[in-house]
């Protein structure tokens, strides 16, 4: 049995982990970016070269989507790849002076499901508790 491809799961997978109304600011442009930027990490997949010209391409496709939603972006490669991929993968597509999201998702290490914070609330560090 083959997978669907990434572009027609990661929306489910982005509410998720990030709430059912994660996807609203998304224009159709964004939506279509996203989903070329879905797909760019499962070709860059395969060859996880930090100089390819797949993660040039990747960083102008996020360019295309407005400021706020660009950390769809961001999430979403995990969603092909490995919640600490997302850096990486960030940073070698030229995208470090965009910030990386503040809210966490639901699954991956320090999100609501390791601190007991609402889903997609940011995470912040939390003496009392010994959670950042």
């Amino acid at each position: 049995m083959t997978h669907k491809p990434y572009c027609q799961t990661v929306r489910s997978w982005l509410k998720n982990n990030l709430g059912k109304d994660c996807l609203a600011p998304l224009t159709g442009t964004d939506a279509r970016a996203l989903d070329a930027a879905v797909h760019l990490i499962d070709l860059w997949s395969q060859c996880r070269n930090p100089s390819s010209e797949i993660l040039q391409a990747f960083g102008i496709v996020v360019c295309q989507m407005q400021r706020h939603t660009q950390g769809l972006a961001y999430h979403a490669i995990a969603h092909v790849l490995d919640w600490p991929d997302r850096d990486d993968v960030w940073s070698w597509a030229g995208l470090s002076e965009i910030p990386r999201p503040r809210t966490k998702c639901l699954m991956e290490p320090g999100g609501s499901v390791w601190t007991g914070l609402p889903m997609g609330m940011p995470a912040v560090k939390d003496s009392t508790r010994g959670v950042e």
